[in-house]
């Protein structure tokens, strides 16, 4: 299988949390503090392509216009515990996709397509610019796909599964604006089984009590990864 996609996302949630009673920016615990932001919402842009073989089926979904329509299930939930300057940070998430499509040289076929993909990592504060913290991070993730393809009034034509690992490494920033409103830019690298994968992403977090804040951002990542050649790629 092939898969080379770019995923736009736009994502909003309620980030609940253990740190209760904080003070300003810059006092450290020595306490874990925990934070989970169960069932956020990947409103997401896929412009891809999936090829099995000699088949070869494009992806291509805008959110406003064709995830709510073709989504079928999604799950997704992001973990962080955070002491002193290091973070530990766990993600997982589950998207069932039911478009259609047009193989090449081919017929309209029905797609199921479904992604899952997690990850592991850990940050270190190693300095702070101004109102920015840096932090260094790094990580394993993992990717699944399952693609099953079938021409509409058709038998079966396709149902292919592929899973990889990809080590990754970044940075990631924090910038305080004042007690509520803070700006998380995270941009990283990788590679692995994948050829090479990217990701990059902003957002915006508003406090608005000690247990829990919501933020709001967009996400873009891009995967190329390749297995097999001829009829068994």
């Amino acid at each position: 299988m092939k898969s080379l996609q770019m995923a736009g996302v736009v994502i909003l949630s309620v980030l609940l949390s253990s740190s209760q009673g904080l003070g300003a920016r810059g006092q450290q615990s020595d306490d874990w503090q925990f934070k989970l932001a169960p069932l956020f919402l990947w409103g997401m842009n896929i412009d891809g392509t999936s090829t099995i073989g000699p088949v070869s089926a494009p992806l291509d979904l805008d959110f406003k216009d064709d995830i709510f329509e073709n989504l079928g299930a999604v799950f997704t939930v992001h973990f962080e515990a955070k002491k002193n300057d290091l973070t530990l940070f766990a993600e997982y998430q589950y998207v069932q996709l039911e478009p259609s499509a047009n193989i090449t040289n081919g017929p309209t076929v029905d797609v199921d397509f479904t992604i899952q993909s997690a990850e592991f990592g850990t940050g270190y504060k190693i300095t702070s610019w101004g109102i920015t913290d840096v932090e260094p991070i790094i990580g394993v993730r993992w990717a699944y796909q399952d693609l099953e393809a079938t021409p509409q009034g058709g038998p079966q034509l396709v149902d292919s599964n592929e899973n990889w690992w990809d080590f990754f490494g970044g940075v990631r920033l924090s910038t305080h604006f004042n007690d509520k409103w803070t700006l998380i830019s995270r941009g990283d690298i990788g590679a692995g089984n994948s050829d090479f994968v990217w990701n990059l992403s902003f957002l915006i977090d508003y406090k608005f009590k000690d247990w829990g804040s919501a933020f709001v951002g967009y996400r873009w990542m891009d995967y190329d990864y390749d297995s097999g050649t001829g009829k068994n790629r």
